[in-house]
Order: structure tokens, then C-alpha cells, then sequence
């Protein structure tokens, strides 16, 4: 090949290479271009200061107190109970009589039964002497007259088959009467209190099939109901304060042993209050809390459940402190999403301090005031979003509550990112963005997931590539960059090649 080619090949590829990272430059400048839409969800620094001592809404959850376990013992539609053994608020023990049914009625049913199987046996064996004997008849009829014989014996095969099904369907009916005259009388498998029993005379109006529902002997639960907008703050095994309605000063601790995630049907069992988190637009869900002691705690009475924020943890907490959820990271540094004085969203750097990692909160040392509003990370903020107060907003960004392993707030592992300069080898080692990639965000990162800022981005372009005319920012991606490779190969080329 003669040099002047190599030298026209080389410079082409040069001026590619840029070209791709100028592409690469326009594209990452065009997605900060279209505004964001939807709006995002935004609380006041002071509601989740945990510092504060309160729950994360400024809120306390209703209870009730309930016995640690119901069991209910339903009786079967199909029978008659005879008798009852118990009644409400009787102490029994595992084993003790609850309930009869009435054996008499399934005892005739039983003998019915025993007497329609001996029938059709009976049945069955008439039918099979009979083609004992037609057979017998039609060995010595002529071929053309069996045609009568025929039709009987088949006629007799089906009575007998059908027969024979009939007596097994019947047997198994007979066995199961059997075993419910067996297992006639129901007993307690548990020791405990009878909460409640059917009334038998009016048993048929009656809404449920519970015959007897027994409360377990033992510790008690107290039930706490939170609404949908909060029962992401509370978690099993989270310490609270039960505290006594009518006296605010007593108080229990204990600690929460489980949360139903279906919602409930009514809540007319809960009584409300002025501080309560309930929402009448909002489903309430049911959670269980198990007491440290039960020293003057009663069965039905109703109480206030708070978060015990920080009493367990030793540490002074003043100032402002925030469950580090709320925290997230890039290169290094801290960050919350805030609201801008423009009712905007943007990232805002902060400074932490100490960590109480029982309660899983860090205490922010600047960087937020306490009338500051605040956003629950997610992968779906972008800057310059626009907030909202109101959690039934219809514009409100989808809910996307995983946070990311390395705290990059959106840039995960798992997203697929594509090489910026086409290089799949990376052996590219004249771009400066070799190794670097774009995320479907249209955000560069480095080798180690690292988010580079607008700035990085720019010097690392002006560095590369000399000013970047920002006129060019508007125009058509396509054209331009066809442009810049048609100027560029002209230019690159001798004119006698």
C-alpha cells in the first residue's frame, strides 16, 4: 500500500473515533433535553425525623389487644349437632369435650346403606345366573337365532356392570358415615378460653359455620392497624411502644412479629384520634405486635402504638436523623433527593455523621433543614421532576422502592448498558471514553458503575475534542454526524486519491 494511503486510512479513523465520541456527547446532551414527566412524592424533613422521637409521620397507630392465637372448631353443614359442652369464657384444656353431633340420624343412614348394598348384590348375582344360563341357551341355538339372545345378554352385562360401580359408590358413602359416627364428638386440641359459641336454636341464621372459637392460654398480641401510605416504615421485628389510652404515662414495649399484606375489609373495630395515620382514602392493613409484658394488660383493650426510635440504641439523637434509606451515594459522596425553590426535584449533597445501625438511621450534619422537603429514592427521579404533597396524586411516578446494591440510586448491575464507541473488543485505546458506557438513562459510567456528572462529561469532551459547538446541540443527530464524517473524510484524503 503506498504511504500516502496509510496516512488518509489512519487520519479516517481518527476522525471516526471522534465522530462516534461527539455522537455519543450529543445523545447524553439530548436526554437532559426532554423534560421528565410525572411528579414525585415528597415529605417534610421534620415528619420523618427520627430524632424527633415520634413515628415517621408525626403519627401513632391504633391497637387493640387480642389473645395470641384463636383456634375455631367449624362444624360440618352436612350433620346435626346434638349438643353443645361449652360456653363463652370457659377455661378448657387439650382434650376437653367441645360439641356432639347427632349419631342417630347417621346411624339410620348408615343401616340404609348397609341394607341398598345387600340389594344390589343380590341384584347382581340374579343377573349373572341368568347370562350363566343364556349363554348356555345360545350354544345350542343356530347361528341365525341367536340374534334375541344376543341383545338379553348384553342387556344383563350393562345391569350387572352398572350394578357393581353402584355398590363401590355406595361403600364409600358408608365408610365415610362411619368414620363421622366415629369422630362425633369434637375436643379441644388446645387449652385456652372459649371466646365464642353459636347459639344452636338459631344455628341455621347464623353467618359463620364457627361452632366454638377458643382463645390460646398465654401471652397476648396487641393488633395495630397502618394505613397504605406508611406501612413501608414499619418492619417485623421494629421495637414500639404500646401506651395506654387512658393513662399516656403507662406504657409497654414490644416488638412488631408480623404484618399482613392483604388489606382489611373493616376497621369499624378501631377507634380513631386526632394524631391517628388513618386515611379515609387509604387501605389499612393489620400488623401484630408481641409485648414485653403483660402486667395490666387486658383482653379487648384498646391502645396507641409508636416506633421506639432510638431509646434502645444509647445515642442522643438531636439535630436531624433520617433512616439511611432515604441516603444514597455516588462516587463517594452522599446525597438526598430534595425540592428545589423552584417545586422541583434535584440531587443535594450531604454531610452524615453517626450511624445507629439497630434502628437503621444516620444523623445528617449539613445539607437539610428541617422544613426542607425531602423524596424516597427511586430509579424513576430524574432532576428536575416536578413534587407533590398529595400521596393520591394521579401524576405521581411509578413506585419503585429496591434499592440499589452500590447506591447509585437507579444505575444498577442489571440494567443494559452499550458500548458508546462501537468497540466491543475495548482495545480503543485512543478514545478517551474507552471502557466508559451508557446506561438506558443516557448516563456515562465508568468501569466500576460510577455515574459520571455533566461536568466530568464536559471537560472529558473539551479535553478529547476541543470546544463543542453548542449550536449544534439542536440539530438533527443523523445529519450532523453524517456531516461530520463526510467533512472529515474530504479533509482527511489527499485530493489525487
Amino acid at each position: 500500500m503506498a504511504k500516502g494511503k496509510k496516512i488518509a486510512v489512519t487520519l479516517v479513523a481518527v476522525v471516526v473515533a471522534a465522530a462516534v465520541g461527539v455522537t455519543a456527547y450529543r445523545l447524553w446532551k439530548k436526554k437532559d433535553s426532554s423534560a421528565s414527566k410525572g411528579k414525585v412524592f415528597v415529605t417534610q424533613v421534620s415528619d420523618v425525623n427520627t430524632a424527633a422521637g415520634v413515628s415517621l409521620s408525626g403519627s401513632k397507630f391504633s391497637g387493640v389487644i387480642e389473645a395470641q392465637k384463636t383456634v375455631d372448631y367449624k362444624y360440618d353443614s352436612s350433620k346435626t349437632v346434638k349438643s353443645l359442652a361449652v360456653k363463652e369464657g370457659d377455661e378448657v384444656k387439650k382434650g376437653d369435650l367441645l360439641f356432639t353431633y347427632d349419631v342417630e340420624a347417621m346411624q339410620l343412614e348408615l343401616d340404609q346403606g348397609k341394607i341398598e348394598v345387600e340389594r344390589m348384590k343380590n341384584e347382581v348375582e340374579t343377573n349373572k345366573l341368568q347370562l350363566q344360563q343364556l349363554e348356555e341357551e345360545k350354544k345350542k341355538t343356530p347361528q341365525d337365532g341367536q340374534t334375541s339372545l344376543n341383545t338379553q345378554i348384553l342387556s344383563l352385562q350393562s345391569d350387572v356392570a352398572k350394578a357393581e360401580y353402584d355398590i363401590k359408590t355406595k361403600k364409600a358413602e358408608n365408610k365415610k358415615i362411619k368414620k363421622s359416627i366415629k369422630n362425633a364428638k369434637v375436643y379441644s386440641e388446645v387449652d385456652g378460653t372459649v371466646k365464642s359459641t353459636l347459639d344452636l336454636e338459631n344455628i341455621q341464621n347464623a353467618e359463620s359455620n364457627v361452632m366454638v372459637s377458643i382463645s390460646r392460654g398465654g401471652s397476648y398480641l396487641v393488633k395495630g392497624t397502618v394505613n397504605e401510605q406508611m406501612i413501608n416504615n414499619i418492619y417485623v421485628n421494629m421495637p414500639v411502644v404500646i401506651r395506654s389510652r387512658v393513662d399516656e404515662n403507662t406504657t409497654w414495649t414490644g416488638k412488631i412479629s408480623s404484618i399482613e399484606t392483604s388489606p382489611q375489609k373493616d376497621n369499624s373495630d378501631m377507634y380513631s384520634d386526632g394524631d391517628s395515620d388513618s386515611s379515609s382514602k387509604s387501605s389499612k392493613y393489620a400488623f401484630y405486635v408481641e409485648p414485653d409484658s403483660l402486667d395490666g394488660l387486658m383482653l379487648g383493650q384498646h391502645i396507641l402504638i409508636e416506633p421506639d426510635l432510638g431509646e434502645e440504641s444509647g445515642i442522643d439523637k438531636k439535630g436531624i436523623w433520617l433512616y439511611s434509606d432515604y441516603v444514597f451515594t455516588e462516587k463517594g459522596k452522599s446525597y438526598v433527593w430534595t425540592q428545589d425553590k423552584n417545586e422541583k426535584i434535584e440531587k443535594r449533597e450531604v454531610k452524615l455523621g453517626q450511624k445507629d445501625e439497630n434502628m437503621g438511621d444516620v444523623e445528617i450534619l449539613s445539607g437539610l433543614k428541617k422544613d426542607d422537603y425531602i423524596a424516597y429514592p427511586s430509579k424513576n427521579i430524574k432532576d428536575g421532576m416536578a413534587v407533590t404533597t398529595n400521596a393520591e396524586d394521579p401524576d405521581l411516578i411509578e413506585d419503585d422502592t429496591d434499592n440499589d446494591a452500590d447506591g447509585d440510586a437507579g444505575n444498577d448491575g442489571d440494567d443494559e448498558i452499550m458500548p458508546m464507541d462501537g468497540d466491543t473488543d475495548g482495545d480503543n485505546a485512543d478514545d478517551p471514553f474507552a471502557g466508559y458506557t451508557i446506561d438506558d438513562d443516557g448516563n456515562f459510567v465508568d468501569s466500576e458503575g460510577n455515574v459520571l456528572s455533566d461536568e466530568e462529561v464536559e471537560a472529558m469532551m473539551e479535553e478529547a475534542y476541543g470546544s463543542l459547538d453548542a449550536d449544534a446541540d439542536d440539530a438533527d443527530i443523523n445529519t450532523a454526524d453524517e456531516a461530520d464524517m463526510d467533512t472529515a473524510g474530504a479533509q482527511a484524503l489527499p485530493a489525487d486519491e
